[in-house]
């Protein structure tokens, strides 16, 4: 089962309301070169290379590589000149080189489920930064869901949109089931088609694990991984971290690193 079905990807993850913006912004502030870990189709991707950031997108997922790709194939000559495109881990990262930051958007650093690939991402990430270089990644801690809908939710409406593809209204399910002593959340999706008369004519059902990290516990990482928090912010728009929800992360490759 899918985690992302390709044909729903971009309709559906379209990210978190001011995060294009936020990675661009500080990419563009490094003046340098930059990596972006889990690039998806190139939401975060193109834009920061039509802005002027010379970027390189890591991938694991072959089918939204391919989107990416082509996708990229459709951008101006000057983005295509900006941008190189990889499949890859990034817990198994290894290019050869470093970069003036490295960006995770859109909670993708949750794709790695226990500590030790954790650790083995953020190792592979500092070696990968050139000295003073910068982590930026976003990531959301389900707390205050969690004390308001329990560890186990009934299947439920989550959104709708119109698949640009076929043109049909595509009605979201979901159902999520926390395990709290491994810090899991496993979402079960059901994407509903339903035809021109309203009726429910395709289903595609997907499954989604990530792994949340409290506020100390991703301080702890971070550090212990050779990194210096600059800055934690509950949103895009530098508001003040609550505790839960979203976490928007600045960090520094340590200078004594």
């Amino acid at each position: 089962m899918l985690a992302y079905p390709p044909a729903y990807y971009d309709a559906y993850f379209v990210g978190v309301p001011g995060d294009v913006a936020f990675y661009t912004r500080r990419a563009l502030s490094t003046g340098g070169r930059v990596l972006e870990l889990g690039a998806g189709t190139g939401r975060v991707l193109l834009p920061l290379a039509a802005a002027g950031v010379p970027v390189v997108g890591i991938e694991p997922d072959a089918d939204l590589l391919a989107l990416a790709r082509q996708r990229l194939s459709q951008a101006s000559r000057g983005t295509r000149q900006q941008t190189c495109l990889l499949p890859g881990r990034m817990e198994e990262l290894d290019l050869g080189e470093t970069f003036a930051a490295v960006l995770i958007p859109y909670r993708t650093f949750q794709h790695l489920l226990t500590p030790v690939d954790q650790v083995e991402a953020l190792s592979r990430i500092h070696a990968h930064l050139q000295p003073d270089g910068l982590l930026l990644m976003d990531t959301f801690d389900p707390l205050q869901e969690m004390l308001r809908d329990g560890v186990q939710t009934p299947l439920r409406l989550d959104t709708d949109f119109l698949d640009p593809g076929s043109g049909q209204r595509v009605m979201v399910w979901y159902t999520r089931q926390v395990d709290l002593e491994m810090q899991l959340l496993e979402q079960h999706l059901v994407f509903e088609a339903l035809d021109a008369d309203g009726r429910s004519c395709a289903r595609t059902h997907a499954q989604l694990v990530l792994r949340y990290t409290p506020q100390q516990e991703m301080i702890y990482l971070l550090e212990n991984c050779g990194f210096c928090v600059e800055e934690l912010s509950g949103d895009f728009h530098d508001s003040l971290y609550p505790g839960y929800g979203n976490q928007v992360w600045v960090a520094r490759r340590s200078a004594e690193a």
